[in-house]
């Protein structure tokens, strides 16, 4: 059973891992006239730690104690290591629903990369499914607008989810936009964002120089400088294009038609290693 003691107020201090990033000033002073009429009915829980004891859950309260000047809080002591103090926070926010769609996904993110927990291990953790965890991570990849209109209820997490699925940045705000206009159901954005991926898959989307590594955009630069070069006739022009299905080769001759006929000549000897066939001029009809 939890033993609940009596901790000085000042003696607290915020979990340096907690997951909500911004503490609403709405809810704490909500909470300072329920405190001030009914006191504390839940006690806080924290950690003691070389630094002190800091607050696992609770934030909110402890603040809105701070602004009372209550000298006291109640609370309960737990033993945990980094790891489980960035645990008990999330659960706690996510029970509570404190946590916007971001702060959750940037939280799970934290127990991948500092701790090395895979999506099955904090599934289990938190008691969500694999599926959702992946989902919520998705929500990282998001454009910084679509992040914005995630936050200010422009979408809902839904929307964001399937807007997350997508994974070209610029269809992801091509959809942002559709849903926006249309003020679209999450099944209608779920809807968009499968048209959106299906571009992709048939190779309607260019790739973006920046989703190319640095040395393939220069070897890539480097063969159609070749290509251009290989021509007598400075007027060629080689145009190299990547999709996420095929790499277009365009050769583009200008001048008079003789003289582009003779560099696709040989454009087609080079690829083809052989002569051109003759083709004979037809006879007139008689």
């Amino acid at each position: 059973m939890n033993n609940i003691t009596q901790l000085p107020t000042n003696q607290l201090e915020p979990n340096p891992l907690q997951p909500r990033g911004v503490i609403n000033h709405e809810t704490v002073s909500d909470l300072v006239g329920s405190i001030r009429e009914h006191g504390i009915l839940e006690p806080l829980i924290v950690a003691q730690t070389p630094a002190g004891y800091q607050i696992i859950a609770g934030e909110r309260r402890w603040r809105a104690a701070r602004t009372l000047k209550l000298p006291y809080v109640p609370v309960i002591i737990k033993k945990v290591n980094p790891q489980q103090m960035l645990e008990m926070a999330i659960v706690e926010n996510i029970q509570r629903q404190d946590l916007n769609p971001i702060e959750r996904a940037k939280a799970f993110n934290r127990l991948k990369d500092e701790f090395n927990l895979d999506n099955h291990v904090i599934a289990k953790k938190i008691s969500k499914s694999v599926p959702y965890i992946i989902n919520v991570l998705k929500l990282l990849t998001l454009p910084d607008a679509i992040k914005d209109g995630l936050l200010s209820g422009l979408i809902s997490e839904g929307h964001g989810r399937a807007l997350g699925g997508i994974g070209d940045t610029r269809l992801m705000i091509e959809a942002y936009k559709i849903i926006i206009r249309e003020k679209a159901s999450v099944r209608r954005a779920e809807e968009i964002a499968r048209r959106m991926r299906q571009k992709i898959d048939e190779g309607l989307v260019p790739i973006t120089t920046e989703n190319i590594p640095q040395f393939l955009r220069s070897r890539m630069d480097s063969i159609g400088q070749d290509f251009q070069d290989s021509f007598e006739e400075k007027t060629t022009k080689v145009k190299i294009t990547q999709t996420n299905v095929y790499t277009k080769v365009i050769f583009q001759f200008k001048g008079p038609l003789n003289q582009r006929f003779e560099q696709l000549q040989i454009l087609y000897q080079e690829i083809c290693k052989k002569p051109l066939t003759k083709i004979e001029p037809s006879a007139p009809d008689q």
